[in-house]
């Protein structure tokens, strides 16, 4: 049966989008009326509110505090709406007079119609003009062979931009209810915004942008590299303003659009998790499709080499390091080393500022062992003084924390820690479940013995086992020490490496290939410190986002 959640209509801007490279007729306007008040305004303050109805523009215009003091000094009193009104008259008198000048379509937009129409898409559109500005643009446009299907102004709505209200129109006359089979693409961040409070996708242009600001001729001689940078500014803005998306220029919407119905057909409503189980690829999901058994050849085959690939993303030998992987979530292969690792002889010290770190010592306490918990607290960094003086004070032979802390993101100290555990001659476990695959580690210059994560994390597999990367002196010395049949490290790693990755118990095989093809998109992302890199720049635009919805 045919998968009737497609993208139906795309709704696209006009001055900056679709004609007017650059979006250069409104801002010349603006820049004139405003000299002719006395007051000088720049480039970047016309620009700034570009995408609102033209009068609500004046206003934004009117309302940065620059303006608003330039304005106190000339008149000696604040602005008011009959200056809005009075600034509005000559704007409309100046752009009708220049607007016919400015009605060339961007190019690829004429090929991009033919190819959104051939395929059964509709073409409707959403505009900053009036009615009346707006008929001159549909008749120069028309001319030169760009045409949407529907044209929808302020004038129809009463209101224009950022409210979702032409949009809405665009989707009332075209009968399309469901905002999922609908696209809006525009140049401005007031587009975005409209995009998103209407619940349509929402996809950000860059070059011929307001928000790019440059002229076609400037971006085809300006230097590459200076050019890149500015692209970047502007993609990062969209993004923090919302838009699912963002595009180079106006060639890639048939791409863009392709994507979005592969997520209409994946039927999967998130666009972003939580450190859980995060966001997986399509290819990953499909990757369990097939059915395997676990004494297959091919099965075993694949797991011994996902062993190995965990050894090379992580640089390490694989004379000295090995790796075992446990059924279950990540919790179970920390239970799995706290737990066949420490006999009832030793001590172990465990470091903790959250609920990770103290859900090590929950392992210990269940497992009777002798530990001691060092609480920073779930908001305090870790002391290394502390840690030292409580180890002299006190005789410890392991000691284990959480790399990053995932009930608050913090990152903690691991190889500071690792000094002062190879100085007291301390077995040192981490815990880097939310850390590894994301962020770069030395696992040799940490000193650990035991470095602990799932496949759910940042190597974005699907959960279902976690994996221990250790020394191969420290696993052989797990031998017997075990409190449990099932987590009992060392016979798990002796039974896959005599038995070609064979696991004791029945394993979770649509997980093992799930990780396998999550691993080989890792390496081709050029390898967990491009991935790093991704995150960083990922966190930044996050905190960035977040801080705008902060009271």
């Amino acid at each position: 049966m045919k998968n009737n959640k497609q993208i139906k209509l795309v709704i696209f801007d006009w001055a900056g989008t679709t004609v007017d490279y650059g979006c250069f007729a409104p801002l010349e306007v603006f820049i004139k009326i405003f000299q002719e008040k006395g007051i000088n305004i720049t480039y970047g303050e016309a620009r700034e509110p570009m995408g609102l109805s033209k009068i609500d523009h004046i206003e934004a215009i009117l309302k940065n505090s620059r303006i608003t003091d330039l304005w106190k000094k000339k008149y000696n009193r604040e602005w008011n709406k009959n200056d809005i009104s009075d600034l509005y008259f000559n704007f409309e008198k100046k752009l009708f007079e220049i607007l016919e000048n400015y009605t060339t379509p961007i190019s690829g937009i004429i090929p991009l119609a033919k190819k959104l129409r051939d395929n059964n898409i509709k073409i409707g559109s959403t505009t900053g003009y009036t009615r009346k500005m707006l008929d001159i643009v549909i008749d120069g446009a028309k001319k030169k062979g760009y045409s949407p299907d529907i044209f929808v102004t302020p004038t129809e709505t009463s209101v224009g931009r950022p409210y979702p209200y032409m949009i809405y129109e665009n989707m009332s006359l075209f009968n399309i209810k469901d905002p999922n089979l609908v696209v809006k693409i525009g140049d401005t961040i007031s587009d975005i915004k409209e995009g998103i409070n209407a619940g349509v996708w929402t996809i950000g242009v860059i070059k011929g942008s307001n928000e790019l600001g440059l002229r076609e001729d400037e971006v085809n001689a300006m230097d590459k590299k200076i050019l890149g940078e500015k692209m970047r500014k502007v993609k990062e803005k969209m993004i923090l303003a919302g838009a699912h998306m963002v595009i180079d220029d106006i060639t890639e919407v048939y791409a863009a659009i392709k994507i979005i119905n592969q997520k209409l057909e994946e039927k999967n409503p998130y666009l972003l998790l939580t450190p859980g189980p995060l966001t997986t690829t399509k290819s990953v999901r499909k990757a369990m499709m097939k059915d395997l058994c676990t004494w297959d050849d091919d099965y075993n085959n694949l797991v011994q080499d996902l062993r190995k690939r965990l050894l090379d993303i992580a640089y390490l030998n694989s004379k000295k390091y090995s790796v075992v992987l446990i059924q279950g979530s990540g919790t179970f292969s920390v239970e799995a080393v706290i737990g066949g690792s420490i006999s009832s002889e030793e001590k172990l010290l465990v470091i903790a500022n959250g609920a990770y770190g103290n859900r090590i010592g929950e392992i210990s306490n269940i497992l009777k062992h002798n530990y001691k918990i060092l609480d920073f607290g779930e908001l305090g960094a870790i002391n290394l003084k502390t840690i030292e003086e409580t180890i002299k004070e006190e005789k410890f032979t392991h000691i284990a924390m959480v790399h990053c802390e995932t009930t608050t993101g913090r990152l903690n100290p691991i190889n500071e820690v690792g000094e002062i555990a190879k100085k007291y001659n301390l077995s040192y476990i981490i815990d880097a479940m939310s850390s590894f695959g994301g962020i770069s580690i030395d696992m040799e210059k940490t000193n650990c013995d035991f470095l602990i994560s799932s496949s759910n994390k940042c190597i974005q597999g699907v959960p279902g086992f976690g994996f221990i990367i250790g020394k191969i002196e420290a696993i052989i010395k797990c031998k017997n020490k075990a409190k449990s049949l099932s987590l009992d490290l060392y016979s798990q790693w002796k039974t896959m490496n005599d038995f070609n990755g064979k696991w004791r118990f029945t394993s979770p095989t649509h997980v093992v290939r799930a990780f396998y093809q999550a691993l080989l998109e890792l390496e081709n992302e050029g390898g967990i410190k491009e991935r790093e890199k991704r995150y960083k720049e990922n966190n930044a635009i996050l905190l960035e986002g977040m801080k705008k919805f902060r009271l």
